[in-house]
C-alpha cells in the first residue's frame, strides 16, 4: 500500500468526500484526487494536517509504520512500576530504610558518646 492508498483509505474509513477533505485540509478537490490517483503527493504541513484529522502519525501516512500499541512499548519506568516498585518490595524498602537510619543513629551516639569521653579524660583537643 502506498500514500495514495492510504490517504485513499483513510478517508473512506472517516466517512468523507474527497470535497470534504479538501476543505478541512484547505486545498481544491482536484488536489484531494491527485494524491489519490498518484499524480502528486501532498507537502509535508498538509501530511500533517492529514495526520491529525485521521488520527494516525505521519509515518502511516507517508510509509504505511503503524504506531507501536501501548501494551507492547514499555519505558523503564513501565518496568519499574511492575517489577521493582509492588507494594510488597516498597514495604520491604521502607523497613529496610528504618533498620538503616536505626543504624546511622546507633553509630552517631556512640561518636558522640566516644567524643564527650575524650574530653573528660584528655580535655578539649587543641
Amino acid at each position: 500500500m502506498n500514500i495514495s492508498d492510504r490517504i485513499l483509505s483513510l478517508r473512506k474509513a472517516k466517512g468523507m468526500s474527497q470535497e470534504q477533505l479538501a476543505e478541512a485540509v484547505g486545498v481544491s478537490r482536484q488536489a484531494v484526487s491527485k494524491w489519490e490517483s498518484e499524480q502528486a503527493m501532498p507537502d509535508m504541513d498538509k501530511v500533517v494536517l492529514l495526520s491529525e484529522i485521521f488520527g494516525v502519525t505521519t509515518d502511516y501516512i507517508l510509509k504505511g509504520i503503524e504506531p507501536v500499541k501501548n501494551e507492547e512499548h514499555k519505558t523503564v519506568g513501565d518496568v519499574l512500576d511492575q517489577k521493582i516498585l509492588t507494594q510488597e518490595n516498597a514495604k520491604r524498602g521502607k523497613s529496610i530504610l528504618k533498620y538503616v537510619l536505626i543504624a546511622l543513629g546507633i553509630i552517631l551516639a556512640i561518636d558522640l558518646i566516644s567524643f564527650i569521653v575524650y574530653v573528660i579524660l584528655y580535655g578539649f583537643p587543641s
